[in-house]
């Protein structure tokens, strides 16, 4: 009962935040304080999978460039289908993408998303659940919740009908990165690649949206 409470609190940050405020700082505040807080209070600091090695810079940096390529290449095609620029642009202002809260948001994702959900999803929750169950298991369940809380973000985002399929590379990403910290240890090379995946979402905003 502990485990799903962990694993569904993430999602109903989010859904608290944007769904019912419809506030992007209250989402952060809510969402990131619970990634954080919950480990914590828990006594639970992953310090082994913190590790830096050789093979999970590769491994990071090589998985990281595909899912930006994936990413911004991607929507740099596709864009005109999936997704209504001059709606998007409208609800990211009232989201507070603009002026000074522009720049601040953007590290958020860059920096503070990939660090913080990274150290919950493959580090924390990884930890949980492998104590308990297979590799399998752990991989697939840290991978669904991981992107549960993402469809509530996406199906602002993209055109009606799209939103599952964009939220598929979310899933893949998950389940490739719980592979990842299986065989390596760490969360070293998945906070990396989930880095310069963030990286690719802030290019098609920066590039094609904004």
């Amino acid at each position: 009962m502990k485990n799903l409470i962990r694993l569904i609190g993430p999602t109903v940050m989010i859904f608290i935040g944007l769904q019912l405020a419809g506030n992007v700082v209250l989402t952060f505040l809510l969402f990131y304080s619970w990634l954080l807080a919950v480990p914590l209070l828990d006594h639970t600091f992953p310090k082994g999978s913190m590790k830096v090695t050789r093979q999970a810079l590769v491994l990071g940096t090589g998985s990281g460039l595909l899912f930006f390529i994936f990413i911004f290449g991607g929507l740099n095609w596709l864009h005109v289908y999936l997704l209504d620029i001059d709606a998007l642009r409208v609800l990211l202002l009232e989201w507070g993408f603009s002026g000074p809260g522009e720049i601040g948001l953007v590290l958020v994702l860059m920096i503070l998303n990939p660090v913080l959900e990274e150290f919950y999803w493959r580090g924390y929750m990884f930890d949980k659940l492998r104590k308990e169950r297979g590799a399998g298991y752990t991989i697939v369940m840290t991978a669904l919740f991981y992107t549960l809380y993402h469809i509530l973000s996406v199906i602002h985002l993209f055109q009606e009908g799209y939103a599952m399929v964009a939220v598929l590379p979310v899933l893949i990403a998950g389940l490739f990165w719980g592979y990842i910290r299986e065989k390596t240890a760490a969360i070293s090379a998945t906070v990396i690649g989930h880095g310069l995946a963030d990286l690719g979402i802030v290019c098609v905003y920066w590039f094609i949206v904004r």
